[in-house]
C-alpha cells in the first residue's frame, strides 16, 4: 500500500500524461522548437517537452516579478508572439506599440512606446533577430506600414518599402516567411468602409524591402465567399488552415505553389489555441465538467488524410516572362526574316531571247538584251547614259530620236519586270562626278 502510494505521488508529480491538466487555465501557447513549447498565464509559465510517447514532461516557473499592469484586463490570447533564436518569447499589444518580453521567469514591459492602435491584425515576425510588424488595420484603414522594433531606442520606427506595394492595405492575412521573402496572401483591406478580398499573391524581399505582386490566387480556394479560417498556424515554411466546424484541413507551401488538403477527423476537437510544434500538433481542450482544461499532443502526419492538392495561384509571373519571352522572340525571327530577304539576292538567267527567273520567264528581244548584258559585265553593275545611249545611235536618224528609243527600251524592260516578278530591273541616278551625267545601275537584288 505504501509502495503503491509513492508511486502515485511521482505521477502527479511529473505529470507525464498524454492530455494533461494545466495549472491556472491555459491562456496562450508557444512554440518553442520542434520538441518544446511555453503554456503562458498571468501567474505562471509551463515549459512542456513531448516525448518519444506523445507524452508531456512539465517544468512551472512563477515569475519573478509583478505581472505587467498593462495586460491585467487584457487576454493574453490577443497578444501577437514571437520566439526568438536568443530565448526570449516577445509580445506585443493589439494594435501595435506596447512591446513585452520573457525570459529566465521575468515577464516585463520592454517599449517606452504606447499603444499605436493603427495595426490591428497586422504580421508580428522576427527576421534577423530584428521585430517587425507588417500592414493591419486602425483609425478606420487598412495599411500596409512596416514598422520595426529599435531596441536601443525602446520604440517602433518606420521601414520605408518599394516596388508593388499593396497600396490598400493588408489586414487579417496570411503569411509565410521562407529565407528573406515574406509571402502575403489571402488578406482584406478596407474599400469604402467595407472589408475587401484581395485575391493577389504578394511577396516581400526582406533584405531590398521591395514587394512584388506574383500572381492571382486560385479563384476557386480564395474568394469573398469563404468564411475566414478560425486556426491559422504557421510551421516549417507553410501555413496550416482549417474551420472548425468541419473536417477539412488545408496546408499551404507558397515555395511549391501548392495547397493540400486533408481529411481531419482525429482533429475535430481541436480549436483556435492549438499550436504546431515539430510534427505534432498540441491544443487544449476543456473538460466534460467545463472545470479545467487539459493539454492534447496529436502527431499531425498521423492524424490527417492527404485528399488532393491544387495550385496556389496563376503564377502570373511566369506568365509575364513567358509572355515577354515569346515576343522577344517572334520579334527577333521577324527581324531576321525582314533582314534575310533584304539582303537576299534573286537570281535570273538571261538567254537570247528570254529573261527567267522565280518561276517565271519574261520574253526580250535584242535591244533589252544588249542593256542587260551591258549592265551585268560593267563595273559595279553601273552604266553612264552615253555607253547605252551609244549603242542606239546611228547616222540615220537625229539624237533625239535615238534618246527617246533608249528611254523606251529602258522603260518597257521595267514596265515587263515589274508586271512579271514585281521588281524594278533598272535604276537611274545622277553621277558621283557631273551631276548633269545620268548613270543607270542594275537593282542591287538581283543576281544575273
Amino acid at each position: 500500500m505504501k509502495f503503491f502510494k509513492i508511486f502515485f505521488f511521482l505521477c502527479i508529480s511529473f505529470n507525464w500524461l498524454n492530455s494533461q491538466v494545466f495549472d491556472d487555465g491555459i491562456k496562450l501557447l508557444v512554440s518553442k522548437d520542434s520538441v518544446s513549447f511555453y503554456a503562458f498565464n498571468k501567474i505562471s509559465v509551463c515549459e512542456y517537452t513531448i516525448l518519444e510517447s506523445k507524452k508531456l514532461s512539465k517544468k512551472r516557473v512563477k515569475y519573478s516579478n509583478p505581472f505587467p499592469e498593462e495586460l491585467k484586463n487584457t487576454e493574453l490570447i490577443s497578444l501577437s508572439s514571437v520566439y526568438s533564436s536568443d530565448g526570449s518569447v516577445y509580445f506585443l499589444y493589439p494594435g501595435g506599440g506596447i512591446l513585452f518580453k520573457y525570459l529566465n521567469g521575468v515577464f516585463e514591459r520592454i517599449d517606452e512606446s504606447f499603444a499605436y492602435r493603427n495595426q490591428y491584425a497586422g504580421h508580428f515576425f522576427e527576421y534577423k533577430k530584428e521585430l517587425y510588424l507588417l500592414g493591419g488595420y486602425g483609425y478606420w484603414q487598412s495599411n500596409s506600414l512596416l514598422t520595426k522594433f529599435n531596441f536601443e531606442l525602446r520604440n517602433w520606427e518606420l521601414v520605408p518599402t518599394s516596388g508593388q506595394i499593396p497600396k490598400l492595405g493588408v489586414n487579417a492575412g496570411s503569411f509565410v516567411l521562407d529565407g528573406n521573402i515574406l509571402t502575403v496572401f489571402d488578406f482584406n483591406q478596407r474599400v469604402d468602409d467595407l472589408d475587401v478580398k484581395n485575391n493577389s499573391l504578394y511577396s516581400l524581399n526582406l533584405d531590398k524591402m521591395i514587394w512584388a505582386r506574383e500572381g492571382l490566387l486560385n479563384k476557386t480556394l480564395f474568394s469573398e465567399n469563404k468564411k475566414d479560417f478560425e486556426l491559422v498556424v504557421g510551421f516549417e515554411k507553410s501555413l496550416l488552415q482549417k474551420n472548425l466546424t468541419d473536417n477539412g484541413l488545408r496546408i499551404i507551401t507558397p515555395k511549391d505553389n501548392q495547397i493540400k488538403f486533408f481529411k481531419a477527423e482525429e482533429l475535430h476537437n481541436i480549436n483556435a489555441k492549438a499550436i504546431i510544434v515539430g510534427d505534432n500538433v498540441v491544443y487544449p481542450v476543456l473538460s466534460a465538467d467545463r472545470e479545467y482544461e487539459t493539454l492534447t499532443v496529436k502527431n499531425l502526419n498521423e492524424n490527417i488524410v492527404f485528399l488532393n492538392d491544387e495550385p496556389l495561384s496563376n503564377d502570373f509571373n511566369l506568365f509575364v516572362n513567358y509572355f515577354i519571352y515569346v515576343g522577344v522572340f517572334c520579334g527577333a525571327l521577324i527581324l531576321l526574316t525582314f533582314i534575310k530577304f533584304k539582303e537576299e539576292k534573286l537570281v535570273f538567267f538571261l538567254s537570247e531571247n528570254s529573261f527567267s527567273g522565280l518561276n517565271k520567264t519574261m520574253p526580250i528581244d535584242k535591244d533589252e538584251q544588249f542593256v542587260l548584258e551591258l549592265l551585268v559585265k560593267a563595273k559595279e553593275r553601273k552604266v553612264d547614259n552615253s555607253f547605252i545611249l551609244s549603242y542606239f545611235k546611228n547616222s540615220e536618224t537625229g539624237s533625239d530620236a535615238s534618246v527617246k528609243r533608249k528611254n523606251k527600251v529602258i522603260d518597257e524592260l521595267n514596265r515587263k519586270a515589274l508586271e512579271k516578278f514585281d521588281i524594278v530591273l533598272i535604276t537611274k541616278q545622277s553621277g558621283k562626278a557631273d551631276s548633269r551625267q545620268v548613270v543607270y545601275s542594275l537593282n542591287p537584288k538581283i543576281e544575273i
